[in-house]
């Protein structure tokens, strides 16, 4: 489970630099058909996909731990 945890931790980090360089229109943005803007609802994806994995990453750490 500590493995699952860091893996997980690991992708979340990967998707908050993918978030920072689509951000800095570095990587182009996918959603070209959004209104507000493609960079800005890349970004929110990214984003919210890196809290969702640290959110994985957290449980999976705590059901490691065993302080369930």
């Amino acid at each position: 489970m500590k493995l699952v945890s860091l893996s997980f931790s690991i992708l979340g980090i990967l998707c908050i630099i993918m978030a920072a360089l689509t951000a800095l229109e570095v990587s182009p943005a996918f959603l070209e058909t959004a209104d507000f803007g493609p960079a800005f609802a890349t970004t929110l994806f990214w984003g919210g996909l890196a809290g969702l994995l640290f959110l994985a990453g957290i449980s999976f750490g705590v059901i490691a731990s065993g302080e369930l």
